[in-house]
């Protein structure tokens, strides 16, 4: 079964609309639509068939061993189609020797987010890409969900000078849809994630994937559930110690089968570009991803069989300071990038002091063979982009987050720092924000409060309560007043109430006299359902 015999209903065939044929030799062809779409079935189906005609070739060029292995297998002997990855031009490269495009017409960069994302840790897809663009016989096209980076810097730099040689840049766009997203939930603490899992997704047959930022977090999960698979990358020589706790056998078929037979699937961002899981028993997907675009792309590895195929949605939050304190980060470098850019090192150094030893992954180091060890300071392209839009993101989050601050103070509420969920909410189109810790609280809070339904709560029993509510201000202040749990109950839609009332019984049921007579009480109501 080829892995993209699944037709989207929306369709990149469809987008296209038979303008390939109108592409000319030194065109750029920028494709951007959600994971899906079609974008492989346009490749090895219709640019294919205008290939054959033509009687040229297709290189198809891709970022992961995984999705380099599923290609493989999905294309046949007789294809006109070459499935490379990017990582072998780059290893050319660096060598001094050219890669040969020649033998292809159409060279296919699929995943090209990758130019960017990647750059955080690999300091050579800078390299393919100028080796790329700098084509002038072919023509290039660059696929992606999360590519708007890359085609934003293809836009600028290079619109004008196509126009001179009478050629274009050709843009497709089909909007991400996340309708089968079923629920989007955060977590600051993993232990509530797994209590998640136990409550909701204990079925023997529901699926969970995990992707890990660390490869350690993924090792160390993948020993404490035993029906798991553990995936990462074999190229890194950092992953060497974790190798021979991937089951290769089991990789080998989830890449054929587009599925995994245990219940967890722990994984690096080794998985997270291109690669299909197509099972319906996913059910759940926990990322702890920061980035936004790789994040997106690691929710879309599953891909969905029909409209009632929908996974619930898991994320690392992270609080308003984390995000600041990651901006001021950025822009440090980024400020030491353009003191570079202008002024050369000698104006580096004033910035960062003559003796600094810290790095700047913007401003690499190139080593020369000559005789003798030489380092030559440049700045990455790709890198420099990817901290802009980094930086660029993280104000947006901030900014918005202090718009909505302003608004809750106005209306009597409070500051919340909740930028970055209330960010990705917006982004993946859905109006609930969920942290799960708080789900949990509110059912421990639930479960007292059925304790306590048509109890009178006097003073010294009032203190427990607030306790157990444990609403604070945003200077961490514990809120007593019962107008305020009040309005905890009202505006987390608990089917209960809270009033203080008087006590103005004479006797109790007993025919005692009531020590109470005069005080006021606190009642907990519980609505019908």
């Amino acid at each position: 079964m080829r892995i993209d015999d699944y037709k989207p209903k929306q369709n990149v065939t469809e987008k296209i609309n038979g303008e390939e044929a109108e592409w000319k030799n030194g065109d750029i062809i920028l494709i951007s639509s959600g994971t899906a779409s079609g974008k492989s079935f346009f490749i090895r189906n219709k640019l294919e068939q205008l290939a054959d005609q033509q009687n040229v070739n297709i290189l198809l060029l891709v970022n992961r061993k995984n999705l380099y292995d599923q290609n493989k297998e999905a294309v046949e002997d007789s294809s006109r189609i070459k499935v490379e990855l990017y990582q072998t031009i780059e290893n050319q490269l660096n060598n001094d020797e050219e890669y040969d495009f020649s033998p292809y017409t159409y060279i296919v960069c699929d995943e090209s987010h990758y130019f960017t994302t990647d750059s955080g840790f690999n300091d050579n897809s800078d390299d393919s890409l100028q080796a790329i663009l700098s084509l002038q016989s072919q023509i290039r096209i660059f696929m992606s969900a999360t590519g708007h980076v890359l085609f934003s810097y293809i836009k600028d730099q290079y619109r004008r000078r196509l126009k001179r040689t009478e050629n274009k840049i050709w843009s497709y766009s089909i909007p991400r849809k996340f309708n089968q997203i079923a629920s989007l939930s955060f977590y600051t603490d993993f232990y509530f994630v797994e209590k998640l899992i136990e409550y909701k997704f204990n079925k023997a047959d529901d699926k969970i994937i995990y992707f890990a930022d660390s490869i350690q977090k993924a090792y160390e999960l993948h020993l404490k559930y035993d029906d798991s698979l553990f995936v990462c990358s074999k190229s890194s020589s950092k992953n060497r110690k974790y190798l021979k706790h991937v089951d290769d056998d089991q990789v080998e078929s989830m890449v054929k089968q587009n599925r995994f037979d245990c219940k967890y699937l722990f994984t690096t961002t080794v998985l997270d570009n291109g690669f299909d899981l197509k099972d319906e028993q996913i059910k759940l997907i926990v990322c702890d991803i920061f980035d936004v675009d790789t994040m997106l792309q690691c929710i879309g590895r599953k891909r969905f069989k029909n409209d009632q195929d929908k996974v619930h949605v898991v994320l690392l939050n992270r609080n308003n300071r984390k995000l600041n304190n990651y901006l001021n980060s950025v822009q440090k470098k980024l400020d030491e990038a353009d003191a570079f850019i202008h002024g050369g090192v000698e104006e580096w150094k004033k910035l960062v002091g003559k003796f600094s030893r810290k790095s700047n992954y913007i401003i690499k180091d190139n080593a020369i063979s000559d005789g003798k060890y030489i380092s030559k300071k440049t700045v990455s392209r790709v890198k420099y982009l990817q901290a802009v839009a980094t930086r660029d993101r993280i104000k947006a989050m901030l900014d918005q987050n202090r718009e909505t601050n302003n608004f809750r103070e106005e209306t009597g509420g409070r500051k919340e720092s909740d930028a970055y969920m209330m960010y990705i909410s917006n982004l993946l189109h859905k109006n609930k924000i969920t942290l799960i810790e708080k789900l949990f609280e509110k059912e421990e809070l639930c479960s007292y409060l059925e304790t306590i339904v048509g109890k009178r709560i006097y003073k010294d029993g009032q203190k427990q309560v607030i306790e157990k509510f444990d609403i604070k201000d945003y200077r961490g202040r514990l809120q007593k007043d019962i107008s305020q749990l009040q309005s905890y109950l009202q505006s987390n839609h608990l089917k209960y109430a809270i009033g203080s009332f008087p006590d103005n019984r004479k006797k109790l049921e007993d025919g005692s006299n009531n020590p109470h007579k005069g005080k006021r009480y606190w009642l907990v109501s519980k609505f019908n359902e």
